[in-house]
């Protein structure tokens, strides 16, 4: 029984683990997405500011 309480406390800590790794990969990903938009917004305002 303590065998099997051991082995589900492991499981369920690689199981949160993993769930770290996948939010964290995702807030990466959503931070360079607003990279390249500001980026974006940049280049687009030295534009129509430059055309006036």
């Amino acid at each position: 029984m303590l065998v099997l309480l051991i082995a589900a406390a492991i499981a369920a800590s690689l199981l949160v683990e993993l769930g770290l790794m996948v939010v964290r990969d995702q807030i990466e990903a959503s931070q360079f997405d607003c990279e390249d938009e500001r980026q974006m917004n940049g280049a687009f305002k030295r534009t129509s500011g430059g055309a006036w």
